[in-house]
């Protein structure tokens, strides 16, 4: 039964790579139901969960991970104390990701996000101290932030009920209306910088805000929230990773013989254009290549960590692409 466990979870691993996360998680399922003593499926999951913003099977994962020896793995002290954090835990929080610190855990994350848990704890705190409650400001401060999946708008109303709000999306629109404590409503209105997938994005109400989490419809790093029409240059988003090929048609590309590998070495060359230039040209790359350019690139970029991009489908299809950092420098990663 545990060798049926470890070709489930080889297969999780695949899927995982392939950033297939739901079909990743489906497979660590039945790796735990195949074997529920093997502490790997737990720690993986937990990773997987982390992915999907599944902060409660993150916690959960973590401490099944714990209960079968891993309770001294740093990182996965960082991972829940993360989880913890998005939800609202921020004391239990605090008391996981110091406890990872004494265990060893180097990540710079520890500091930050235990400065994160002290802050939003004394918001509560001086919240509970209140004899009165403060009429709300004029001005409702909202923040926004992202993931490689996922844009998130938080709106700072404290103790506020679903009810309370009411929410429509389109693709490029979000329309919020919140009922405040005076009785008044907070209305915030924004035409998005890149489209998301309306049909999946929620509304949430927690104990110090209001969040909307909507799915990217591309997973690029937005360099801005709202749509500016009135910006003369607006940067170009950011790739998180090489993203996947998009479900349109696309009409057949004119020039199938091109040889991509001798174009980025031209490029290379050329030191008076510098990594913007390359950078330029490996975006005009994918976005004109074949189905196979499209394919190495993905399988390259995932392999290697980053540290390779290759065109060559028939090269590089049938073997792993090794990890190669630049000169003088050392690939490091965590140890799950």
């Amino acid at each position: 039964m545990a060798n049926t466990a470890v070709d489930i979870i080889s297969k999780a691993n695949s899927a995982f790579v392939d950033e297939n996360y739901a079909e990743a998680l489906n497979l660590y399922n039945k790796a735990a139901e195949a074997d529920p003593s093997n502490s790997e499926v737990y720690v993986k999951r937990s990773h997987t969960h982390f992915k999907l913003e599944n902060w409660e099977g993150v916690v959960a994962d973590v401490d099944k991970a714990f209960e079968h020896g891993c309770e001294k793995n740093a990182k996965l002290h960082l991972r829940k104390g993360q989880a913890l954090f998005h939800l609202d835990k921020y004391d239990k929080a605090k008391e996981v990701l110091e406890e990872g610190l004494r265990l060893g855990g180097g990540d710079a994350d520890f500091g930050v996000w235990i400065e994160k848990c002290s802050a939003e704890m004394k918001l509560l705190e001086k919240a509970k101290e209140a004899v009165v409650i403060p009429p709300a400001p004029a001005k409702t401060r909202y923040e926004w932030y992202q993931t490689e999946r996922y844009v998130t708008i938080a709106i700072f109303v404290k103790n506020r009920k679903q009810e309370d709000v009411k929410a429509e999306f389109t693709d490029t629109t979000v329309d919020i209306t919140i009922k405040l404590p005076s009785g008044e409503d907070y209305q915030l209105s924004l035409n998005l910088a890149h489209p998301i997938n309306a049909d999946q994005t929620s509304v949430k109400c927690f104990q110090t805000k209001v969040e909307i989490r909507a799915l990217k419809r591309e997973g690029i790093k937005w360099t801005t929230l709202e749509f500016d029409s009135s910006a003369a240059d607006v940067p170009a988003p950011m790739m998180f990773s090489v993203p996947q090929a998009a479900s349109v048609e696309r009409a057949p590309p004119v020039f199938r013989t091109k040889n991509w590998d001798s174009i980025v070495k031209e490029t290379e060359n050329e030191k008076e254009e510098g990594d913007a230039a390359l950078n330029s040209l490996f975006q005009k790359i994918y976005a004109e290549g074949s189905d196979e350019v499209r394919r190495a690139m993905n399988k390259s970029f995932v392999e290697s960590g980053g540290t390779v991009l290759s065109t060559n489908w028939e090269e590089i299809s049938s073997k792993t692409t090794p990890i190669k950092p630049p000169d003088g420098m050392e690939y490091r990663k965590w140890t799950e």
